[in-house]
């Protein structure tokens, strides 16, 4: 399984608290569709606007910013409904000029799609948004409805999504179907997966479509009951963790707390002595690798919302996951989060350059989970103080002026010469460590420190439990920047050099999901806010 990095599209991840409205203040203006010569450009002789080159800055306006925002939003969503889908999903890079050159993490063919951030998934839940945000455009609702009905396709038959899906009548990318796989004989592709936040994502989509339509749609409605049905048995009974996917339900685990693993000596670190033996495959053991903590929380909170007939279910749920991510958490002299844990909660190897340790990227992100639990129930205040006490030591290991946090540290030696190794393992095992960056270059061995972020949330979270959100003023200026940046009006082209977005990639101009997704969803929110909290920023 691929591991990317990627930071879900959700709230919680936003670093900023809403401040107050300016002093400033403007007019409302009607939810009237903004079409693509509404900048204020000089008209062509034949009346019509004149295109702007790609790259090209758009001249000044002088019409609202929220009018804009709503002519963009609606624009930009049907450019890439009508230009970029195949069978309703979308691929991560999409060649401008040739919108058959698809790029997921591989080479994709018109009759395959990502589901994987930031793919389908997250188009569907941009629609969402931009529908819930402009009613008066009902497109943007069948929008959201075939990017999810591109989901249900890729949906196989354990409940949960892969990576992939393909519609070709024999795919390529092979997977056991829920809905035209007649007979599965491809093994591994029953698994459905929560690494890379694929499920979870799709789900949440899936769910948020089915709300968007009433629960009147009994493809979208039985694909989100078939998918949650399953999830609720892949949840560790007693542990309250989860595996990195599910091919049937998961069998009951002990309530351990987290501890570190058995020394062959104490000449070598734990991460170069922790012999390699385990019952069973990695994947099959919690996990927290790409942001999972987050993801899962956030599953079971639109869970929760969508359908509360079940609330109880997915609060049990999510306070199950909650004492799990507190025990996850390793004793003192390091209490911060592994990658990936085994049957005993001791950090584990996963694949060879996955050596058992503390993990930097997955510690911050299990914070951001732990800090959203308390945000939605005060009454369980341990999720806060977990947080509290693994700031108080992950502050001292980031790096370069606190803006950079080391992947892995090795577990219980807090030797600066083994805060931030590499592991490079081609022969095997043990690892061994290195000072210079390891020659397989597709990982993250060091991410951006989220903790000055996260240090202030925690401190707001002791007076102020309300949902964080982006501030009003960065939320203008977002917007602002999505609005000028789009080209036409309608599109966000990112350029590549020599290498492209991915290795035998042409260079050039792309049109990128994640890119999409951002800007769609900033103009959402703020064509939202600008009536409630944010009324003096419609400018």
């Amino acid at each position: 399984m691929k591991r990317l990095l990627t930071l879900a599209l959700f709230p919680l991840l936003s670093q900023f608290a809403c401040d107050a409205p300016g002093t400033e203040s403007e007019s409302e203006t009607t939810d009237t569709e903004v079409e693509s010569d509404s900048t204020g450009a000089e008209p062509a002789r034949d009346g019509s606007r004149p295109n702007l080159a790609i790259g090209e800055a758009e001249p000044a306006a002088a019409t609202p910013l929220r009018a804009k925002a709503l002519g963009r939003m609606r624009n930009a969503a049907k450019f890439f409904h009508d230009n970029v889908a195949r069978h309703g999903g979308y691929a991560w890079h999409h060649n401008a000029t040739n919108l058959s050159e698809r790029w997921g993490d591989i080479q994709l063919d018109d009759d395959q799609i990502m589901i994987q951030s930031p793919g389908t998934a997250d188009v569907t839940i941009a629609f969402v948004e931009a529908a819930l945000a402009d009613p008066a455009t009902p497109a943007l609702k069948t929008y959201a409805k075939d990017a999810a009905m591109a989901l249900r396709h890729g949906q196989v038959k354990s409940g949960g999504w892969r990576l992939y899906a393909d519609f070709k009548p024999t795919p390529t990318l092979k997977a056991c179907y829920l809905n035209t796989t007649a007979s599965c004989s491809c093994g591994g592709c029953k698994f459905s997966v929560y690494d890379d936040q694929v499920t979870q994502l799709a789900l949440v989509a899936m769910m948020r479509t089915d709300q968007l339509f009433g629960f009147a749609d009994t493809a979208l409605s039985g694909s989100s009951a078939y998918a949650r049905a399953r999830v609720e048995t892949s949840q560790y009974p007693t542990h309250g963790g989860f595996p990195q996917g599910f091919a049937g339900p998961v069998a009951a685990r002990p309530a351990l707390q987290a501890s570190y693993p058995p020394s062959i000596g104490t000449a070598c670190g734990l991460a170069n002595c922790y012999a390699n033996a385990y019952g069973n495959e990695y994947w099959d053991d919690p996990t927290l690798n790409d942001n999972l903590a987050s993801a899962f929380v956030e599953m079971l909170y639109w869970a929760r919302q969508v359908y509360p007939a079940q609330a109880t279910t997915y609060q049990a749920m999510l306070t199950a996951y909650g004492d799990f991510l507190r025990r996850a958490q390793m004793p003192q002299p390091q209490p911060a989060w592994a990658q990936q844990y085994d049957i005993q909660m001791q950090p584990r190897w996963a694949r060879s350059w996955e050596v058992p340790a503390i993990a930097g990227q997955e510690s911050q992100d299990v914070m951001w989970a732990l800090l959203r639990l308390y945000q939605l129930d005060p009454g369980v205040p341990a999720n806060r103080a977990a947080v509290g006490t693994a700031l108080a030591y992950l502050e001292t290991v980031d790096h370069a002026n606190d803006t950079s946090i080391h992947r892995y540290i090795e577990l219980d030696d807090t030797s600066p010469a083994n805060v931030g190794f590499f592991t490079v393992n081609p022969g095997g095992y043990p690892v061994r460590f290195s000072q210079a960056p390891p020659t397989y270059q597709n990982y993250g061995w060091e991410g951006p420190s989220q903790l000055a972020a996260l240090r202030a949330e925690y401190d707001r979270l002791a007076s102020d439990t309300t949902v964080m959100k982006r501030s009003c003023q960065k939320l203008r200026a977002d917007t602002a920047q999505a609005v000028d940046a789009a080209v036409n009006n309608e599109r966000w082209i990112t350029s590549y050099g020599p290498g492209g977005p991915r290795s035998g990639a042409t260079p050039g101009d792309y049109l990128d999901t994640a890119t999409f997704t951002r800007n769609l969803r900033t103009l959402a929110e703020f064509v939202v806010r600008t009536t409630t909290d944010c009324v003096a920023w419609n400018y």
